[in-house]
């Protein structure tokens, strides 16, 4: 078991980011049951700046400007963390409207989904938000880590959770919410996961084409840090892996022809 500090997951933080190259910060995220727990330097989107977010806007704000942020209800500016996080209370014909608009053929199937399989928060304690803010930088111990990276660097860290688990990562992937998609299973209890933007990351967070969300309970934060520094220091980290160019390589007919007229090196032929 790795003993866990603010110091360490902020050096956590910056040594993923070196290790990985990634272009953005790694989010720490914790949940917030009380005022009296908000971590200090973290500010109120809408009591503090005016704003009031979607959550994969203040994702896009901590990852790309580090700032930190705690959103309680009020900061809020989709509906989807408000339900899954248990912010708002959802009623039977909430369900009903909720469920049929947009992703299903058959609206009944989106309200079963909605009331049976959606992500929702499960907790003996209802929080009243969450804080959020740089890894390298946050003032808390997070419940929950979220890295946007590309594939190549998911790969590393797949590799990185194999080698503890001695598991294959076994994720349901759904196109939409992924705010949701990508936290509440793994605050849940699921220890990794991983989840692709959806249309609002794209359009409102901003979130690249090639960015994949890749989220980890904070408690696995160091045993998977670790297993990636171990990867790096063999030669297969996501730096030590390059590609092999091959030299010489076997060329058409006429490219031989025309190097020994300029007499330079034939060399073998490419076939096809």
């Amino acid at each position: 078991m790795f003993a866990t500090t603010v110091e360490k997951c902020n050096e956590t933080g910056k040594r993923l980011e070196e290790l990985l190259i990634l272009r953005y910060s790694p989010i720490a995220l914790k949940l917030i049951y009380d005022k009296a727990e908000i971590p200090a330097g973290t500010k109120r989107p809408f009591d503090d700046e005016g704003n009031r977010l979607a959550m994969c806007q203040a994702f896009a704000l901590v990852r790309r400007n580090r700032k930190a942020y705690t959103m309680l209800k009020e900061d809020h500016w989709c509906v989807w963390p408000l339900v899954s996080y248990g912010l708002v209370s959802l009623e039977d014909e909430d369900y009903e409207y909720m469920g049929t608009k947009f992703f299903f053929k058959d609206p009944q199937r989106g309200v079963r989904f909605l009331r049976e399989e959606y992500p929702f928060l499960k907790s003996d304690k209802k929080p009243i938000g969450f804080s959020i803010a740089p890894l390298a930088s946050c003032a808390f111990e997070p419940d929950l880590v979220c890295i946007y990276c590309n594939p190549a660097q998911i790969r590393t860290l797949l590799m990185a959770m194999k080698f503890n688990t001695g598991e294959m990562l076994k994720v349901s992937l759904d196109p939409v919410d992924s705010c949701v998609h990508s936290t509440i299973p793994v605050l849940n209890g699921q220890d990794y996961n991983i989840t692709f933007p959806d249309p609002g990351e794209y359009e409102r967070g901003l979130t690249d084409e090639n960015e994949v969300m890749f989220t980890l309970r904070g408690e696995k934060l160091a045993e998977l840090a670790a297993s990636v520094e171990l990867f790096d220091s063999i030669g297969f980290g996501y730096k030590g892996l390059k590609m092999e160019m091959s030299m010489n390589f076997p060329r058409p007919e006429f490219y031989n022809r025309m190097f020994e007229k300029w007499g330079l090196a034939a060399g073998p032929e490419w076939s096809h």
